[in-house]
């Protein structure tokens, strides 16, 4: 970082291919009985208006029946776009003012005046990123301003629309994440015939909805926007979209619900509700008034959450209860509607994948490509990190037990995932988890989101872990790439004996470079022990 021009010696290369960038979109949540906090308390209002970076909600555990919604079905809850809801009307026709998304083409062929403008744009971002380096020594800043590179350049949009590839399910990838599943597929097919890593690469279908559900909300609600795709600094959010609805200037952002598929749909509703009500926390402190979203898209009236509950009304039902406890907050500027209720919704995993080709061809070189790449892209890169970890356990000689397993318990309710299970060859057996952290996040949050959550839910469940592995648990790794983030690799490795004496496992660090996977040597592989 101390020389710019060997910085941008590299970067010039992605003229002519892709460029790896060193932000993620995959957020780790803590992995913990269900809960569900109240919302709309006058303590919870006042906390939130007097201090933005206050925790706004407690997490007391409630009993799966309340997360259930039991005798609610899709004909109790009233339409939330007709009048019974209370909330401005979002249908269709009454919308103005939202800026349609230019067609533009990119040349197969770029001109000279075209290359001098990216090279001038690399040129100016670099600056920013030596300035940044100069000012903190750590990385953190360094990588954030690397971020704006891969997010908000012009330049580079017009350099990364030109890769593309076909995945092996037919899913056309654009830029960044076409360069990922390429890395992704010379490890499969260094490994192939000697490790079955099916459970590991059987995580693309929820990617694949999530990037749908996000481009159809904005086409359904106009078919563009002023502003699309924005990182949030320090979080792991990108908000869809800024536009102006009913004359007034509304942020979008829509979320699908995630849940890992069972055989016991309560363990869908419980998690998916569980999840939902983190992410839905969450957004109201960065889209509140003064917060992260206005600090980059500038001010904003109205903020609009557009959910896919994914066919399931006990979803549903509980953000319609949420969404009343923030009414009666005051906090009025927060909407809720549900794609649905909005767009067809595809009735097959075919179907859905066909429409997002469409997407992908349609949108390619148009600002909605920076939805449909980050989005896939996002998750490539953890499937590309937990590859890694393989890679790096393999090349030490350890023998892997489990790929991507999830674990369920008795009453098929989901509690985990375990992304590698290995043994070395003195017979040890190490729980490995991945966990990509090259976005500029407070190193405490880093901390209890991806590590001591993980951490929790093992111990509380070691038996059943040990049940499952066929054997005791002699240590828990954590395989890390932190990108640019070289004070986090330090505060992370000052934890182990902490973390080690309150969970009762030894607990160790492991930092890999991702993108070295699969062909770069061992050398250069950073490992504490």
């Amino acid at each position: 970082m101390t020389n710019p021009s060997r910085w941008l010696a590299v970067l010039l290369l992605s003229i002519t291919g892709p460029v790896s960038a060193s932000n993620v979109r995959v957020r780790a949540v803590p992995l913990l009985t269900p809960g569900v906090a109240p919302l709309g308390s006058a303590a919870a209002v006042t906390a939130m208006a007097g201090s933005f970076g206050t925790p706004f909600f407690a997490a007391p555990s409630l009993p799966e029946a309340s997360l259930t919604a039991p005798g609610v079905t899709g004909a109790d809850v009233p339409p939330l776009l007709g009048t019974g809801s209370g909330l401005p009307s979002l249908a269709l026709p009454g919308l103005t003012e939202v800026t349609a998304l230019a067609p533009s083409a990119v040349p197969s062929v770029k001109t000279g005046e075209e290359r001098s403008g990216n090279l001038a744009a690399l040129a100016r971002n670099l600056s920013e990123v030596q300035a940044a380096q100069a000012k903190d020594r750590s990385g953190v800043q360094a990588a954030a301003s690397l971020d704006t590179i891969y997010n908000g350049s012009p330049a580079l949009s017009v350099v990364d629309a030109g890769a593309f590839d076909v995945n092996n399910e037919g899913i056309v990838l654009l830029g960044r994440a076409a360069d990922y599943y390429r890395k992704i597929r010379r490890l499969v097919d260094m490994y192939a015939g000697r490790l079955d890593l099916s459970e590991s690469l059987d995580v693309m279908a929820d990617s694949y909805g999530d990037v749908w559900a996000k481009v159809k909300a904005l086409e359904a609600l106009g078919g563009g926007s002023e502003q699309t795709n924005t990182h949030l600094e320090q979080t792991l959010t990108w908000v869809d979209g800024v536009a102006t609805i009913h004359g007034r200037k509304t942020a979008i952002h829509t979320h699908r619900v995630f849940f890992h598929h069972a055989k016991n749909p309560k363990s869908e509703i419980a998690e998916g509700i569980r999840r939902t009500d983190r992410y839905l926390k969450e957004t109201l402190h960065q889209f509140a008034q003064g917060g992260k979203a206005e600090a980059e898209l500038g001010r904003f009236q109205d903020v609009l959450l557009v959910f896919d509950t994914r066919g399931y009304a006990e979803i549903k039902a509980f953000l319609r209860t949420r969404e009343a406890e923030l009414k009666k907050a005051g906090l009025t500027r927060y909407r809720i509607a549900f794609l649905d209720e909005m767009t067809k919704m595809p009735s097959t995993d075919e179907e859905m994948r066909a429409d997002l080709n469409e997407m992908s061809k349609k949108y390619r070189g148009r600002e909605l490509q920076k939805i449909i790449e980050g989005v896939t892209y996002g998750r490539y890169v953890g499937l590309l990190l937990e590859l890694a970890t393989v890679d790096h356990f393999m090349g030490q000689g350890w023998e892997i037990l489990q790929s991507g397993r999830e674990l369920f318990d008795a009453e098929g309710m989901y509690i985990t995932e375990l992304d590698v299970v290995a043994r070395s060859p003195e017979g040890k057996v190490a729980l490995v988890e991945a966990k990509s952290a090259r976005v500029p996040l407070p190193f405490a949050e880093v901390l209890q989101d991806k590590v001591a959550a993980k951490l929790e839910a093992y111990a509380k469940n070691r038996g059943l872990l040990e049940s499952s592995i066929g054997g005791r648990i002699d240590e828990v790794v954590f395989s890390f790439d932190v990108g640019a983030n070289r004070g986090l690799q330090a505060y992370l490795q000052a934890r182990e004996k902490e973390l080690s004496a309150k969970y009762g496992f030894p607990v160790r660090f492991l930092f890999l470079k991702m993108d070295e996977a699969g062909g770069a040597p061992r050398a250069t592989r950073v490992h504490p022990r």
